[in-house]
């Protein structure tokens, strides 16, 4: 089940709909991690005519100062604000936690907009709003309202420790809430200028001519992160000729756990549900060969 990211009422005039928020979409990656394994390890791999199965171990990243790259602890850090070159205003851990909003228990419908009024450079993060129960019919009621009438709904609503402006938008089947960049975190600056006054009648008249020839209903379907599926499919290919990298063990030793290992990942890949997130020796760009 989807996890819920806020809960409480929105208010539609005098109407109060009980609804969650669930998080639409996010990034799906194969996730690496960074492993540790013997300096004369690695140079005899390099001549090795395939990969070797190395013993690794994981590492972790840590604070250093800028200044001297010695080792910071993490009760040692404040936070600060540059107002000059090498000079800093700090805060306090409580100075910056009264700042915080409370999360509301209230999202409130403020006013409703044309979609296409809003440019989508103000879109951040994407949110299915699911009614709570009792509050089916009066979600279906604004669905039908600004299906109806082709207008979006702005809201504003606390969470995540500051005020946020929304766009509850109806989708296909509900509705869709989207929290947007304010103005001032727009960087218009960086927007570089076209200069059409440099472009020729008939190129233009060639390039409508173009674009209106490759047109074609949005299928999102259609494209796929192909890097990914790489990832995966060179994953696999190992784990299949057996190059699974014990933590800590010999790699003319291998004990139980490996087995059990490789059996979970093979089940993992069959299932297809997510990517793999165990520990895998990193490729160095050779061939895979598998043994014989």
């Amino acid at each position: 089940m989807a996890s819920t990211v806020w809960k409480g009422q929105l208010t539609f005039g005098l109407v109060s709909i009980p609804v969650r928020l669930h998080t639409a979409a996010r990034r799906e990656r194969v996730r690496l991690h960074y492993l540790k394994t013997a300096p004369s390890a690695l140079s005899a791999a390099d001549s090795y005519e395939e990969d070797p199965v190395l013993p690794v171990t994981r590492v972790q990243q840590g604070l250093t100062a800028v200044a001297d790259s010695q080792p910071v602890l993490r009760e040692e850090l404040v936070k600060g604000y540059q107002v000059a070159p090498e000079q800093f205003v700090t805060f306090q851990k409580d100075e910056l936690r009264h700042l915080r909003l409370a999360t509301s228990p209230d999202m409130q419908i403020i006013r409703s907009v044309r979609l296409i009024e809003i440019d989508p450079v103000y879109f951040d993060t994407s949110y299915y709003v699911v009614p709570d129960r009792g509050g089916e019919r009066a979600y279906a009621l604004l669905f039908a309202a600004l299906k109806q009438t082709q207008y979006v709904a702005l809201a504003k609503v606390a969470m995540h420790g500051r005020e946020h402006v929304l766009v509850i938008r109806p989708a296909v089947k509900g509705l869709l809430a989207h929290t947007m960049f304010y103005s001032n975190e727009i960087r218009a600056s960086n927007e570089v200028e076209a200069r059409v006054s440099d472009v020729a009648p008939r190129e233009l008249d060639l390039a409508k001519t173009f674009v209106e020839a490759i047109a074609a209903p949005f299928a999102p379907e259609e494209f796929a992160d192909t890097y990914q599926a790489q990832v995966q499919k060179l994953v696999a290919g190992k784990i299949d000729s057996g190059h699974v990298a014990p933590a800590g063990a010999a790699p003319h030793q291998p004990s139980a756990p490996v087995v059990d290992i490789l059996d979970a990942l093979r089940k993992s890949l069959a299932l297809n549900k997510k990517p793999v997130e165990k520990e895998v020796q990193p490729s160095r760009g050779k061939a895979q060969r598998k043994k014989a």
